[in-house]
């Protein structure tokens, strides 16, 4: 294992424990990737709680094809975060989750704008809506990613 492999499994499970602390995962919704060079990402796995979760869980996948090896099934929305690195190569970190208000913004179909903050800037585009793990979904993040090249969240 190299060690950016390493330092990726190891800030997967940080940012999982404080996100799971803080209430925006819950059992298994939402998930978290790392990018561990130009061709791989690691991300969390379809089904496992992160309350328990080891690194070893953690699921090696293709940027390009989506592709992974291994017993244990990458997130669903593993074509989300492959597209996200693809897209943007300057991205090192996916985090998927669903707080309250950000889900009440996607259900009215709007951005999140009128505000500056040092990690989102001025505005969080908003993604039009898709089934978890389709096709539709990940289209849907895409065409908002690159049509908002500065955004650093959707």
């Amino acid at each position: 294992m190299t060690a950016p492999e390493v330092r990726a499994r190891e800030r997967i499970l940080q940012g999982a424990a404080r996100l799971t602390a803080r209430g925006l995962i819950a059992r298994t919704w939402g998930n978290l990737s790392a990018r561990v060079s130009d061709t791989q990402i690691l991300i969390t796995p379809s089904g496992l709680a992160y309350e328990g979760l080891r690194a070893e869980q953690l699921v090696l996948v293709n940027i390009e094809d989506g592709s992974y090896e291994g017993s244990l099934r990458p997130s669903s929305e593993r074509g989300i975060h492959a597209g996200a690195y693809r897209l943007r190569p300057e991205m090192n970190f996916v985090i998927h989750t669903h707080p309250y208000w950000a889900s009440v913004a996607g259900v009215e179909g709007r951005a999140l704008t009128g505000f500056f903050h040092p990690l989102l800037g001025k505005r969080v585009p908003c993604a039009a809506y898709g089934l978890p793990g389709t096709e539709k979904l990940r289209q849907a993040v895409m065409e908002e990613l690159a049509a908002w090249p500065d955004c650093r969240a959707l």
